[in-house]
C-alpha cells in the first residue's frame, strides 16, 4: 500500500514530463553512400513512389518497426508446404469442412501456407534468402525487425543466430541493415521470464551482436511483460536494468494508453489504438497492419464464413484513395476489382498512422506465411486464424502468386510519409567522356550511384519437406554507377566488384531507362529503352526502344568499351529522346536476368538498384535539403539529466503497478 501511495505522489509530476529519448545504435559511418530514399520505383499496378522533391527532407526520431518471424526452420523436415489455395481451388466446398477428405486427414494445428513466398518454401537458415531480406528491408527504410516469440517459452534461436550472422556480413558491405528486439509471450508470466532469461544469458549479457540491437531510452528494446521479474535475484534485477521494457497489449481493441503505462500493441483495429500518449498530445507508438483477423464484433478467424474479416480490400466507411497513372487519375476503393491488391486496409491504417505522427509505428507483418488449420476457432470450423489466401493474409513479402510486390512497395511510400527521405545529391556530370580512356576521368563526375557488395551470392539450401533450393545465375557484382552528358551524348559508367565476365549472351550487363515517368509513352515496367546485345568485335551496343511490354524496336547503336571491372559506354541523346537542356531519367543496371518478367529482378544474377527501384539522374539535382524540425513543446527543452530521471522514475512506476 505504501508503494502505491508514494508513487501517487509523483504521479502529477511525471505526466508533465514525456520524451521518445530514443536511438538506434550508432551506424558505421560508411565509405560509400548508399540512399535508398532517393531511388524511384513505379508498381505493377503503376502506383509511382513520390517524388523526393514532394516529401519533407528527413524527420529525425521517426521510427518503423516490422513483425518478422524467424520459426519457419522447425517445421521444415516433417511437414510438406501446402498452400491453401492448391486444397481449395479443386474443392471449393472443404473451406469450412475440417473433415473433407481434400485435408487429407491432417492433424488440428497442422501449418498451411496462404501463397508461395517468392523465394519458395524457405527455411529461416537459407542465408540467401535472409540476404535478400536484409536488402529488402534496408530498401524500405525500417528500422527494426521484431522477431516473433509471443507463444510459449521457444525464442527460435537457431533462426535468429543464422539471421545474425548474415546480416553482420552485410552490413559490412553497404547494407544498412534493420536493428533486433523481440516482442515475448503475451502473458508476462513466468514463460516470459524464461525467455527473457535465456534471451539475456544467450545474446545481450555477453554483447553479442551488439551493433545490431535496437535501443529505446538508451537501451536496448524488448517488448515483454516484466512483472514476473523478481528484482531481489539477482539476474532477474540485471535484466530488469538491462533493457527498456515496453508491455506488449495482445488486443486489438485497447484503448488507448499514457505514456506511464509503457505499452506497445502489434495489431490495432481502426481507428489504431494511440499507445503512450502524453499531456502535450504527443504520441509514442502506434501499429499498421496489412489486414486483421477480426471485425467489429472481435476475433475472427481468416476463412470466417460470413465473409466479415478484415481483409487487405477492407475499409471502415466510404474509404478511398488516388494516384496518377498513364495521365490518368486513379480511384480505388472497396468496389475496384480485385480491391485487395491495393491495400485499402493497409493504406487506411498508413494515413491515419501518419495523422497521428507517433514516434514509433509497428508494421504487420513481413514473412509470417503460415497458418494453423484447427477444427474450431472463435466460432470457425475448420479455422485458419492468422493467415488463409491472398485476400486474408496480411504479410508483405514479395509472393509468387498474384500480389507479386504491390504491399512492398506501398510499404515503401508509407514510410517514406511518415519517415521523410533523403534529398537527391549534387549533379556535376555535363563533362565529354572518352569512353577508350581510364576511370581518373568519371572522378569529378557526381553523383555516385552506389550499391551494396556480395548480393551476388548462390543459393544451395533446404525449404520445407521436399523442397530444394539452388541458384547459380550470380555473377557479376554491380557496385557503382555513374551517368555524364555533353551536347550531344551521354555516357554510363558501371563498376562492378571483380573484373567483368565476358558479354557472351544478350542477358549480360543491360541497362534499363526510364525517361517517361508517366507512363504514357509505351513501356515495359515503366522502362521505354534497353541497351544490350553487346558486340565485343564492333563495340556496339543495340539500343531498343519499347512498343509495349517487352516487345521492341531497335532504334540504333552506341559504343562500349570494357576494362578490367569497368563498362563504359557512350550514346547519342537523340536516340534516348534526350534533346532537351535538361537531361532527366531513371535507370538500372541488371546483369544475367533468366526471365523477361520483372520479379525476375530479385531472384536471379545481380541488379542496382534491387527490385523495382532505380537510380534517379537529373541534371538540376543541387543537393539541398529541404529544412524540417518534428514540431516541439517544452518537453523537448528539458535538460538530459532530467529525461533519464524521468525515465527511470516511470519504469518504476510502471513495476510497482
Amino acid at each position: 500500500m505504501f508503494r502505491k501511495l508514494l508513487a501517487l505522489t509523483l504521479c502529477f509530476t511525471v505526466l508533465f514530463c514525456s520524451a521518445s529519448f530514443s536511438a538506434s545504435a550508432t551506424e558505421k559511418e560508411e565509405e560509400r553512400i548508399i540512399d535508398p530514399t532517393t531511388w524511384a520505383a513505379v508498381d505493377g499496378l503503376g502506383r509511382t513512389l513520390s517524388p523526393n522533391s514532394e516529401i519533407a527532407g528527413e524527420r529525425k526520431n521517426k521510427f518503423v518497426g516490422m513483425f518478422y518471424w524467424t520459426w519457419h526452420y522447425p517445421w521444415i523436415d516433417g511437414h510438406e508446404a501446402i498452400t491453401t489455395g492448391s486444397v481449395l481451388d479443386v474443392y471449393p466446398e472443404a473451406v469450412n469442412d475440417f473433415d473433407h477428405p481434400a485435408w487429407g486427414g491432417t492433424y488440428s494445428g497442422r501449418p498451411y501456407f496462404w501463397d508461395e513466398p517468392l523465394y519458395g518454401f524457405y527455411s529461416n537458415l537459407d542465408e540467401y534468402v535472409l540476404r535478400k531480406h536484409a536488402e529488402l528491408l534496408a530498401d524500405a527504410d525500417i528500422d527494426v525487425i521484431i522477431f516473433d516469440c509471443t507463444n510459449g517459452t521457444q525464442t527460435f534461436d537457431l533462426g535468429y543466430e543464422k539471421l545474425f550472422k548474415v546480416w553482420t556480413e552485410a552490413k559490412a558491405e553497404g547494407v544498412n541493415v534493420p536493428q533486433v528486439a523481440f516482442i515475448l509471450n503475451f502473458s508476462g508470466k513466468e514463460d516470459t521470464r524464461t525467455q527473457l532469461r535465456q534471451l539475456y544469458n544467450d545474446v545481450y549479457s555477453k554483447g553479442r551482436y551488439e551493433d545490431l540491437w535496437f535501443m529505446w531510452e538508451g537501451k536496448p528494446l524488448v517488448m515483454a511483460n516484466h512483472s514476473y521479474l523478481d528484482i531481489t535475484d539477482k539476474t532477474d534485477k540485471e535484466i530488469y536494468d538491462f533493457f527498456t521494457f515496453r508491455r506488449n497489449e495482445s488486443t486489438y481493441f485497447a484503448s488507448d494508453t499514457s505514456i506511464l503505462q509503457d505499452t506497445w500493441g502489434w495489431c490495432s483495429d481502426y481507428e489504431q489504438t494511440l499507445f503512450g500518449k502524453r499531456i502535450d498530445g504527443s504520441v509514442e507508438q502506434m501499429c499498421v497492419s496489412v489486414a486483421q483477423n477480426a471485425n467489429e464484433d472481435g476475433l475472427n478467424a481468416m476463412n470466417c464464413p460470413m465473409g466479415t474479416v478484415q481483409g487487405r480490400g477492407w475499409a471502415e466507411g466510404d474509404y478511398s484513395y488516388s494516384y496518377s497513372y498513364k495521365g490518368e487519375e486513379i480511384t480505388v476503393d472497396k468496389n475496384t476489382e480485385n480491391a485487395y491488391f491495393y491495400g485499402l486496409n493497409f493504406q487506411q491504417q498508413w494515413d491515419y498512422a501518419i495523422e497521428q505522427d507517433p514516434d514509433f509505428i509497428f508494421v504487420t507483418g513481413f514473412n509470417e506465411w503460415i497458418a494453423g488449420r484447427f477444427d474450431m476457432w472463435c466460432g470457425t470450423e475448420n479455422a485458419f486464424p492468422d493467415q488463409f489466401c491472398p485476400e486474408y493474409s496480411r504479410d508483405i513479402e514479395p509472393t509468387k502468386g498474384e500480389l507479386k510486390d504491390y504491399y512492398y512497395y506501398q510499404l515503401v511510400e508509407n514510410v517514406r510519409r511518415f519517415k521523410g527521405t533523403g534529398v537527391l545529391p549534387e549533379t556535376d556530370a555535363e563533362k565529354t567522356i572518352d569512353i577508350t580512356a581510364g576511370q581518373s576521368q568519371w572522378t569529378d563526375v557526381k553523383p555516385e550511384y552506389n550499391h551494396y557488395e556480395g548480393s551476388t551470392r548462390n543459393r544451395d539450401s533446404v525449404g520445407w519437406k521436399g523442397t530444394y533450393y539452388t541458384n547459380n545465375t550470380m555473377r557479376n557484382d554491380i557496385i557503382q554507377a555513374k551517368v555524364a552528358y555533353d551536347s550531344k551524348n551521354v555516357y554510363f559508367y558501371v563498376e562492378t566488384k571483380d573484373n567483368l565476365t565476358p558479354p557472351e549472351s544478350d542477358n549480360w550487363m543491360r541497362l534499363f531507362i526510364d525517361t517517361d515517368t508517366s507512363g504514357i509513352s509505351p513501356n515495359w515496367e515503366g522502362f521505354e529503352f534497353l541497351i544490350s546485345g553487346y558486340s565485343p568485335d564492333s563495340g556496339k551496343v543495340k539500343i531498343q526502344k519499347s512498343t509495349g511490354g517487352w516487345n521492341a524496336t531497335d532504334v540504333g547503336y552506341g559504343e562500349f568499351t570494357v576494362n578490367g571491372n569497368i563498362l563504359q559506354i557512350e550514346i547519342d541523346r537523340s536516340l534516348l529522346s534526350l534533346d532537351g537542356e535538361e537531361v532527366k531519367f531513371n535507370f538500372k543496371w541488371s546483369d544475367n536476368m533468366q526471365e523477361n518478367d520483372v520479379m525476375d529482378f530479385y531472384t536471379n544474377g545481380d541488379v542496382a538498384p534491387g527490385g523495382r527501384f532505380t537510380f534517379v539522374f537529373d541534371s538540376t539535382a543541387t543537393g539541398i535539403a529541404v529544412e524540417t524540425e518534428n514540431e516541439k513543446s517544452f518537453i523537448d527543452y528539458l535538460p538530459e539529466w532530467f529525461v533519464v530521471f524521468y525515465i527511470d522514475l516511470r519504469k518504476f512506476l510502471n513495476y510497482i503497478f
